[in-house]
């Protein structure tokens, strides 16, 4: 019995090397995912910034163009709204992506109505845009069967 024992104890020793084996590489493996995922987002952040900023400089050289064509008050309000722009995309590079997801949560938290109704609006312009598409894709099916020459068999004619 002591051989069974002993036999029995190294199985469970082996076993239970084996599960603190998987254990820690499952670990490794979530840890290797979540950093993949957090450059992934900063990746995603500092691209969405980039863009905003381009459209801050746009929105700049607009108001730029406007005031040298005397439209002054316009080009202020330009410069202006280019302006908060401007800071957004400053403040959206200096935050982490877990802070900005806190900041949407506690937005919708704050205002459910807008974001629902945002969320239905964007969801009907989804809508829309995929049946025009669809529709436009039915239209040019139909315009190249019109298009095409209609079959006319051959008529032969007989002399006689």
């Amino acid at each position: 019995m002591t051989d069974n024992s002993a036999k029995e104890s190294g199985e469970a020793s082996a076993l239970e090397d084996v599960g603190a084996a998987i254990k820690r590489e499952g670990r490794q493996a979530a840890g290797e995912a979540r950093a993949a995922a957090q450059k992934m987002a900063c990746d995603q952040r500092d691209a969405l910034a980039d863009y905003v900023s381009a459209l801050a400089e746009a929105a700049h050289r607009g108001a730029e163009d406007l005031d040298s064509k005397g439209y002054g008050r316009s080009a202020s309000t330009v410069a202006r709204t280019a302006d908060e722009v401007e800071g957004f995309a400053r403040r959206l590079q200096a935050r982490e992506p877990g802070e900005l997801w806190d900041d949407v949560e506690d937005f919708a938290r704050d205002h459910p109505a807008l974001v629902f109704g945002a969320g239905f609006a964007l969801a009907f312009g989804v809508t829309r845009f995929l049946k025009s598409s669809v529709e436009d894709d039915a239209d040019g099916e139909e315009d190249a069967v019109s298009a095409a020459p209609a079959y006319r068999p051959a008529v032969s004619g007989s002399s006689g």
